[in-house]
């Protein structure tokens, strides 16, 4: 990278453009239908360690339970 360019790059603290909150797009709202956001808002409510541990949690259970997936599809 040239000088020029480090200088005019945007801050690592400059907010990221992208879409705002009021964009519509009709493919996300067809997904939007079958989400239940009453759960997303639960796990929001959750603390870091707490989602860190429900994440722990169900990776437990996938390793627990996939041999025995494994083993019914043959």
């Amino acid at each position: 990278m040239e000088a020029d360019e480090l200088r005019d790059a945007p801050a690592p603290t400059d907010p990221v453009p992208g879409p705002t909150a009021e964009a519509f797009d009709p493919v996300l709202e067809v997904f939007k239908r079958g989400i239940d956001f009453t759960l997303v808002e639960k796990n929001l409510r959750l603390s870091t360690e707490q989602r860190a541990q429900q994440l722990i949690n169900a990776t437990r259970f996938i390793r627990r339970f996939r041999p025995l997936v494994a083993e019914s599809e043959h």
